[in-house]
């Protein structure tokens, strides 16, 4: 979303980002929605990555008004994704780690964290989503804060990593024992996401050594090291996408996708020629 977004020709503030358009132009945020369903995707994850009082607290609001604008850019990103899906698709809730993806050290601590993941959470559930996705975690403590404040929806939820190099999360801790540790959980699907090609690729194997529940991968298509902001202007060509993608197909990934950097064209790619 964030980078169609800039595609598209919006601007992402610093802070809040691809939440801002939730408010300033919704009907884009749902036509980018309903752009992906026409290329074949089944499932769409809604604008929420920052529509947290957290976030929004930073661009100089009260912490009322912050909770306050960040309540209803939260409500009109579900609708627009819901009203994109008509109900042919599922919707997931977007929850990412409270402050920085790529800076796991900024982690509040475990009790600020439970209260505000929980506040989330059932912030999307009341709003009408059929998934809760915990995406972009970046360290097992952030992720089992998480999903301790979640696991209560009785929703499915998708736990999804973002990682330093093949065997590591951002954090250093080995991905191997980040994924032992979803054991204890309700975690339905097990995914990797905004993480380069070759990364990707070489951290499936992983997966399939610690993991038995479903699982799939949506990568970073940027050449390099992903770009905090979105900003992406060299991409792996189509052909390097398909052969990554069909490196997990082979070895039993059923979620498929593209994060930052990829765009409906891809997904057409996926339904159109992945095995």
């Amino acid at each position: 979303m964030g980078s169609e977004l800039i595609k598209r020709g919006e601007d992402l503030p610093n802070h809040i980002w691809s939440a801002h358009i939730n408010i300033k132009n919704p009907d884009l945020v749902c036509q980018i929605h309903k752009d992906y369903i026409s290329a074949g995707s089944r499932y769409i994850t809604t604008n929420t990555f920052r529509t947290t009082q957290r976030s929004y607290s930073k661009t100089g609001l009260t912490k009322t008004e912050a909770t306050n604008i960040a309540d209803k850019s939260l409500k009109i990103a579900v609708k627009a994704a819901k009203d994109a899906s008509e109900g042919n698709v599922k919707v997931l809730g977007s929850i990412a780690p409270l402050e920085d993806c790529y800076q796991p050290e900024l982690f509040p601590g475990v009790d600020i964290a439970k209260e505000e993941f929980r506040y989330i959470g059932e912030s999307l559930k009341n709003e009408g989503v059929d998934i809760i996705l915990l995406e972009t975690m970046n360290s097992i403590q952030e992720t089992k804060t998480c999903l301790d404040a979640v696991s209560h929806l009785n929703l499915p939820i998708w736990v999804s990593f973002v990682l330093k190099d093949s065997k590591s999360l951002l954090s250093g801790e080995n991905l191997s024992n980040a994924i032992l540790a979803l054991r204890g959980y309700r975690a339905d699907v097990l995914l990797l996401n905004c993480n380069p090609l070759d990364r990707t690729q070489d951290a499936i194997n992983i997966i399939t050594e610690n993991w038995h529940r479903e699982w799939g991968v949506y990568p970073n298509l940027g050449i390099g090291e992903p770009s905090p902001d979105g900003v992406i202007n060299n991409i792996h060509s189509n052909k390097e996408f398909l052969n990554s993608i069909n490196a997990a197909l082979r070895i039993g990934a059923t979620a498929l996708g593209g994060c930052c950097g990829s765009d409906m064209r891809h997904i057409k790619l996926i339904a159109d020629h992945s095995l």
